[in-house]
């Protein structure tokens, strides 16, 4: 059986996507530092209401004691450190960078506390060459138990890298969910098992057939490692129906993308974190992996 290859329509509607995942990133940058101006000017005005009570206080008839009055300027400085840090790593938001709007929730309610700052001080993940001397971001990280997650944002909720313990560098912002989320300490074949079941009652066809993600991966710097035929089940096999292919990450070869698809029926996508659900996801992962 012949092999599917790209019509000049399929090439048009790859390129669309791209273009598309550009324009919604660069309206996503905007937003980040929309975000960012207002979280700034929250630890601004919580500063100077602090100043102002210390003013009103060293004007009094009855100042406070000297041990208050550490611990006072201990929160000022330690809310002044902070507002320092935030201001700069929030200056560095790019197109690139991975959007988590319930960060700060998850992290909470999934029993990860807090790590000192000073622990995390020039640690950085593996990050492509040509990132070594960007250092962005205001550096947080948390543990659970033996687990750590150190976070690199670029503003209230955006994040420029992640790195884990468990799973090393994470590229994508399901990623960073799902490790946040998901039970303690699972390893990546069961973690993928424990995506699959998460995912499965909100299973949708994906929005592209298996040759629009062929384009679209070749187009850029992947590699496909493995091409083969398959069944209707994604199974190898020599007279298949399907297609099946797998792609190495050029920045991390151990990052495997798996897809496979029969004509114009959409494609299957996954990778270890679960499945890849639609087009913008994909461009999501493929352009944090480069």
């Amino acid at each position: 059986m012949a092999t599917n290859h790209p019509t000049a329509l399929d090439l048009l509607r790859a390129e669309f996507d791209r273009e598309r995942a550009r324009t919604r990133s660069l309206e996503t940058v905007n937003r980040v530092q929309a975000g960012s101006i207002t979280s700034l000017a929250g630890l601004a005005e919580e500063l100077r209401c602090q100043v102002a009570d210390l003013h009103d206080d060293a004007l009094s008839a009855h100042p406070m004691p000297v041990q208050r009055l550490r611990n006072v300027t201990g929160r000022m400085n330690g809310l002044a450190r902070t507002l320092s840090r935030a201001a700069r790593g929030y200056s560095g938001a790019r197109t690139t960078d991975m959007m988590y709007l319930t960060v700060d929730g998850d992290l909470r309610a999934h029993g990860w506390t807090p790590r000192p700052d000073r622990g995390l001080d020039g640690v950085l993940p593996p990050i492509p060459i040509t990132e070594l001397g960007d250092r962005r971001g205001d550096t947080r990280g948390w543990h659970r138990g033996p687990q750590w997650i150190t976070l690199w944002f670029t503003g209230p909720c955006a994040l420029a890298y992640a790195d884990s313990s468990d799973h090393g560098r994470l590229t994508d912002v399901d990623a960073v969910r799902v490790v946040i989320t998901s039970p303690r300490s699972l390893s990546t074949s069961a973690l993928a098992d424990w995506v699959a079941v998460q995912q499965k009652a909100h299973a949708v066809p994906f929005d592209a057939p298996y040759v629009r993600v062929f384009e679209h991966l070749r187009a850029g710097p992947w590699t496909a490692i493995d091409t083969d035929r398959c069944d209707e089940f994604g199974d190898r096999k020599p007279d298949g129906a399907g297609n099946t292919s797998v792609w190495a990450c050029p920045s991390d070869p151990d990052f495997r993308l798996y897809i496979w698809g029969i004509g114009n029926e959409p494609a299957h996508v996954r990778y270890w974190a679960g499945p890849v659900v639609d087009m913008a996801h994909l461009v999501r992962i493929t352009g944090q992996c480069r």
